[in-house]
């Protein structure tokens, strides 16, 4: 498979590194988990237009959020229904699609140590302009995102993996996103800037 796409935009947030979200009303604001707070920090840095496709793609997902309605219910039978609609997976991008009165498609993937990979191939089944968000809520936080556009100044060539090769992680990500790297290499995807 050969493939050239163009990203318009990228961001990345570096672990341990508080994202901005202050053009989330307060109210709103408060009620985001770490990781939603980090998927709306990244989502805005690279969002060139409100009615986009978006690709939520993470690992852990809401872990300490699940984790703590389990203990709830294991406790005292009981779940707290916020709390419940919040820790599953597609909360962030659902979240971000009624803030921004975004109509269309979002999806959430989750592929263990291939969730990037699998995340920018489900970015490239769709339409242009789209939304990739990946996101952790560990090690203190952490994710990187881009657009995809019809043209643009950063063409890249998507091409085969190699399945010898460990997946694409988020270091390697950063590296190609910032240029530091010119390709990247993974089980599933190639990424090459021509």
């Amino acid at each position: 498979m050969r493939r050239r796409v163009y990203i318009a935009s990228y961001a990345v947030v570096s672990r341990g590194t508080s994202p901005d979200v202050s053009f989330v009303p307060p109210l709103v604001r408060r009620r985001l988990s770490p990781l939603q707070k980090l998927f709306f920090a990244l989502a805005k840095a690279v969002e060139n237009e409100p009615s986009q496709l978006v690709v939520f793609a993470s690992r852990d997902g809401e872990d300490t959020l699940t984790r703590r309605t389990v203990e709830d219910f294991r406790a005292d039978g009981s779940v707290s229904p916020h709390r419940f609609s919040s820790s599953v997976y597609n909360a962030a991008p659902g979240l971000w699609s009624v803030f921004t009165k975004n109509r269309a498609p979002y999806t959430a993937i989750a592929a263990g140590d291939d969730t990037i990979e699998c995340g920018i191939i489900e970015l490239l089944a769709g339409r242009t302009p789209s939304m990739f968000v990946y996101a952790e809520e560990t090690d203190g936080g952490y994710g990187a995102a881009m657009t995809l556009a019809d043209g643009g100044e950063t063409a890249v060539e998507v091409g085969d993996g190699d399945p010898s090769l460990p997946p694409v992680g988020f270091d390697a990500l950063n590296s190609f996103l910032h240029g530091e790297a010119t390709e990247v290499k993974g089980r599933f995807i190639s990424l090459r800037r021509v």
